[in-house]
């Protein structure tokens, strides 16, 4: 009886063993070993990186998450808005029953102000908190307190690395006007300018140490303008048409034309290069671009049908290697350290199923992995050699190949 019964016993273990090997297998797709998965219970709405951790956003919740998939801490928290982190790895989410409160990585939380948000909030460099309500913005402390409010703003605020906030306004008095204004951190040194060429498009984006870089990708546009309101340098080649606008770690801006043209500007703003890259490529290049260690990403179209290629070009737009991808759908590449990634769409058996292809910095493919809940990628962040997307429909894999 006991020698049955232990036979029983190895042969349960055996099956088992055999399950979860099988187990594994399944959730291999072209190379890729899915470590884990979130969104089951409670959909991922946005993730956030937090050091060797992740912040979770759920419908429900609010979790920190290690490198496991394991849940460190989870806290009740539905129906998140707004969400950003700040630099000491503190998250701050906004709902409008409970209002914005800071998750620390620790698992404490405060509750900061129950107001009113129709936007992320955006944290200053000594932690003043931006917070937009429709055309009212108010800077609050980390204690809740208002500290100022400004109405008529029609942009999100924008912040440099030395404190100062950026917006524009179209001031009560001057409603035909639209102003962009600068506050110093303690709000005692202000200056305004009209700007005249103010259109629904235009964008500021913070320039790093000092300032901001103004910007219209349809017009051609951009300026470049310290935190004491002077003018540094504009750029203007409204012939060429809308632009995305890239910046490197170089403080390099990348200029890249719908029409084939691309302009890599210095931080002074001296054009270093330029080139066609569609007369480069051979192909129409139209989808998300990615910049990374002096080497542009672009996916150009190609033949046969539904299939693209990615090219991995030099500055002054030579290449360095190309890869040919399945490809139906738009696409979008990230790239960091030696990982580039593009996401897009591929036809199977009739069917049109988000992928993501995972490429080394040599073009060489190292896998593939296909959204399990057939919804396209919308999130994708990368740390060493693990892959970590979102979908739309709240799915959050940890992949490693």
């Amino acid at each position: 009886m006991q020698s049955s019964t232990a036979l029983k016993a190895i042969a349960v273990i055996a099956v088992i063993m055999c399950l979860s090997a099988f187990a594994l297998m399944t959730y291999r797709s072209g190379g890729a070993a899915l470590i884990w998965q979130l969104g089951d219970d409670d959909p991922v709405l946005k993730f956030f990186p937090a050091n060797n951790s992740l912040y979770v956003i759920g419908a429900s919740n609010i979790s920190l998450v290690n490198s496991t998939g394991s849940a460190i801490w989870t806290k009740p928290f539905a129906n998140t808005q707004y969400s950003e982190t700040g630099d000491n790895g503190e998250l701050y989410a906004y709902s409008r029953d409970q209002g914005l409160v800071i998750f620390y990585p620790d698992g404490t939380e405060k509750p900061v102000i129950k107001t009113d948000m129709t936007g992320d909030p955006v944290i200053g460099t000594d932690g003043t908190l931006y917070l937009r309500s429709w055309g009212m913005m108010s800077a609050v402390s980390q204690s809740g307190d208002e500290l100022w409010n400004v109405p008529g703003v029609i942009s999100d605020p924008v912040t440099d690395l030395e404190g100062y906030v950026y917006y524009f306004q179209r001031p009560p008095e001057h409603l035909s006007e639209v102003y962009l204004y600068c506050k110093s951190p303690d709000s005692m040194s202000v200056w305004s300018a009209l700007f005249e060429k103010y259109y629904s498009n235009t964008v500021i984006m913070s320039a790093g140490h000092d300032g901001i870089y103004v910007y219209n990708d349809i017009s051609g546009e951009i300026y470049r303008i310290d935190h004491s309101g002077n003018l540094k340098w504009q750029y203007y080649k409204p012939y060429l048409g809308q632009y995305r606008l890239l910046v490197d770690d170089e403080d390099r801006l990348y200029l890249l034309y719908l029409r084939g043209t691309v302009h890599v500007l210095d931080k002074d703003g001296n054009l270093v290069s330029k080139f066609n890259h569609d007369a480069v490529t051979g192909s129409n290049t139209t989808h998300q671009p990615a910049i990374n260690n002096d080497t542009i990403y672009m996916i150009g179209e190609a033949i046969p049908e539904d299939t693209a290629v990615l090219y991995a070009l030099n500055m002054d737009g030579s290449g360095k290697w190309k890869t040919q991808i399945n490809c139906t759908g738009p696409a979008k590449v990230y790239a960091e350290g030696s990982v580039i990634c593009v996401t897009t769409e591929i036809k199977k058996n009739n069917q049109v199923l988000p992928v993501i292809y995972v490429i080394d910095e040599d073009g060489d493919l190292k896998y593939t992995y296909h959204s399990e809940d057939g919804r396209a990628w919308e999130q994708v962040y990368i740390k060493g050699n693990m892959i970590y997307a979102k979908t739309y429909g709240g799915k959050l894999y940890a992949l490693k190949g």
